[in-house]
């Protein structure tokens, strides 16, 4: 088994069996995980954070509030709440030599939700009644901080390693995609094609295809619908948000055009896919 393969199976196993939720950050990591399957571990799965961040200027807010969570884990690892009201452990990575990002134990209730579900609302335009709703399905209480160190500092090891293994500089279309998925990752809600990203980046369309699918084996449509259906199994097993709803919050304004996609991608319907796994 690789590295990339090892870090995988460990972050499931701490999902699965252990029952928490990590989600990599990376900043200097960028060419070990956004090339790779652990992408998949850099969006918070659980439906509160995915449904405040349907709203852009939360994502773009949540993305600009990372450099600064960087920089305080580069003094350890610390238990806070963010933004939005999710509390969560955080951890520093390193190559052993510099910061490379941080990653998260997250998915947790404070003690006090409601001024930051009040906040939230304000700011973004969401019905707070929903945001209750959601917020609900968070986790009621965080495990021992000695408990997760335990577990946690095994990943951050195991990353490191993969990390120094990586000496020398990424590419320059290696660096050109990984700004791509950061783009994607950010607006991935939005109406964005493809003609959007090349007026972003200033390149051709045959450019970012070939590129970006020698990278991560995937076309950009293929990825980007794969972001938004990730953040649509989360709401539809944690939310009471409709299948509208939920299609709208994922960048989607027809309804049914959604519904099509996902029983493509999923081999069911949205609310198939609700009744049979809500509750697993």
């Amino acid at each position: 088994m690789d590295d990339i393969q090892a870090i995988k199976a460990y972050i499931l196993y701490l999902k699965q069996t252990c029952g928490l939720s990590v989600t990599l950050h990376p900043n200097g990591a960028d060419t070990l995980i956004t090339p790779s399957e652990l992408i998949t571990f850099n969006i918070h799965e659980n439906s509160y954070c995915v449904y405040v961040k349907s709203h852009p200027e939360a994502q773009e807010h949540c993305i600009r509030r990372q450099y600064k969570v960087e920089q305080k884990a580069a003094c350890g690892s610390f238990a806070g709440i963010c933004y939005a009201g999710v509390q969560e452990y955080v951890y520093p990575l390193t190559d052993g030599r510099r910061s490379t990002g941080f990653l998260c134990v997250s998915g947790y209730k404070c003690s006090r939700p409601e001024s930051y579900i009040r906040a939230a609302a304000g700011a973004y335009g969401l019905p707070p009644e929903r945001l209750r709703d959601v917020y609900a399905s968070l986790k009621d209480e965080m495990p021992p901080k000695e408990t997760v160190d335990t577990l946690i500092t095994p990943l951050c090891r195991m990353l490191e390693l993969a990390c120094r293994k990586r000496e020398d500089a990424p590419a320059g279309d290696e660096q050109f995609v990984d700004r791509v998925v950061r783009f994607l990752k950010q607006y991935h809600t939005r109406s964005i094609s493809e003609e959007d990203i090349c007026r972003h980046f200033g390149c051709s369309r045959s450019y970012l295809s070939r590129q970006f699918n020698r990278q991560t084996g995937k076309s950009i449509r293929e990825y980007l619908t794969g972001l938004r259906m990730a953040d649509a199994r989360s709401l539809l097993l944690y939310s009471g948000l409709t299948v509208t709803e939920v299609a709208l919050s994922v960048g989607y304004s027809d309804s049914n055009y959604f519904s099509s996609l996902f029983k493509k991608e999923t081999g069911l319907s949205p609310r198939s896919y609700r009744i049979l796994y809500r509750g697993k």
